[in-house]
């Protein structure tokens, strides 16, 4: 077909379609006496694909790149660019979220006095300009792409301090995974599932759940062992998922790769993807006892282990009715937080 015929069909542009031409995106054969175009049957598909991927936001350089991956069937790869990007734009989404707030706050603030608008428009200003940079502080330390060949061979072996050694772990998450209570029909996450040790438990449940870990590899591995779990790029400080669609948000052995100041964001946003009666369940080390710095090699600084306390007194100050759990090891705690009707949260008070 001619490159009219082409542009009619898919409803697109012939400059844009020669633009996709000129960077080698697309590669017509051209007719031996008169050098028209001539697009096929797999061009049209081909500029299907690129123009699908530009709707989802993709630069035309990655465009590339997934087309390569994607003619050598590299699964795989091509996943791990949409999840990628899947994931910057929840990020983006997010950022967002939170400019609004501030306008939304800036215009309350209109009615003020001259001098004390000013001082609240900048006290708005710098909280939310310190909440975008604890957000993009995240970053991974400890290299779990690689940590996660180790983690397939080993189990949890040898990981200290991401994980208990074996048999304690198992016990931990299977006493942990009582106490969430997954029911059938549930819809469930888990955040930073690396090869989905606790989700595994929780799926034999009959839920639904989605996985989410920073690690693509983690990831990969996630899914071959457990193909029925949804898997996501993302971390505990940008969940890439709406507001308000889990009946049970969990994390493992996850919390103390935070800092202090980036765990009140992460509570935070497990608390935006769940349900109205939902609850949360941490499961961690937690109350930074000496001998675990010690045991794992790590120095205190390192390591991040929240406070039981703190984290409850944070969901109880935000509709949660919560308590914390010793299980298994006195330095493995549960905390597990139920969103609570208001009538219940006064009664509680």
């Amino acid at each position: 077909m001619k490159i009219q015929e082409l542009a009619r069909r898919l409803n697109v542009s012939t400059r844009a379609i020669r633009f996709y031409e000129e960077k080698g995106l697309l590669s017509p054969a051209k007719h031996p006496d008169n050098g028209y175009r001539r697009f096929t049957e797999e061009d049209a598909w081909r500029l299907q694909t690129i123009l699908a991927l530009r709707e989802a936001g993709i630069a035309v350089v990655d465009i590339r790149t997934v087309l390569e991956r994607t003619d050598r069937a590299e699964t795989d790869e091509v996943r791990r660019y949409l999840e990628l990007q899947r994931s910057a734009l929840y990020g983006q989404w997010l950022e967002l979220r939170e400019t609004l707030a501030l306008l939304d706050g800036m215009i309350e603030r209109t009615e003020d006095e001259p001098e004390s608008l000013r001082h609240r428009w900048h006290a708005l200003a710098e909280r939310a300009k310190a909440s975008k940079a604890i957000r993009e502080s995240w970053a991974d330390l400890w290299n779990f792409d690689a940590l996660s060949e180790q983690w397939e061979l080993s189990g949890s072996a040898g990981l200290a301090p991401h994980v208990p050694a074996e048999p304690a772990y198992s016990r931990i998450l299977a006493q942990a995974a009582e106490r969430v209570a997954p029911k059938p029909g549930e819809w469930g996450l888990d955040i930073g599932t690396g090869t989905g040790g606790f989700a595994s438990r929780l799926l034999e449940s009959g839920v639904r759940m989605v996985g989410i870990d920073q690690s693509a590899e983690m990831l990969r591995r996630c899914r071959i062992q457990l193909p029925t779990l949804e898997t996501r790029i993302g971390n505990l400080l940008s969940v890439p998922s709406f507001d308000g669609q889990f009946d049970f948000v969990v994390a493992s052995f996850a919390f103390h790769h935070l800092t202090e100041a980036q765990q009140p964001l992460a509570l935070a946003e497990m608390a935006r993807v769940l349900k109205a009666k939902g609850r949360i369940a941490i499961v961690d080390w937690m109350d930074a006892p000496d001998d675990l710095y010690a045991a794992s090699g790590t120095a205190p600084g390192e390591e991040h282990y929240a406070e039981s306390q703190r984290l409850i007194a944070w969901f109880q100050a935000h509709g949660f009715r919560a308590e914390a759990v010793s299980l298994d090891q006195a330095s493995v705690c549960l905390v597990l937080a139920v969103r609570a009707p208001l009538w219940n949260i006064r009664s509680i008070g």
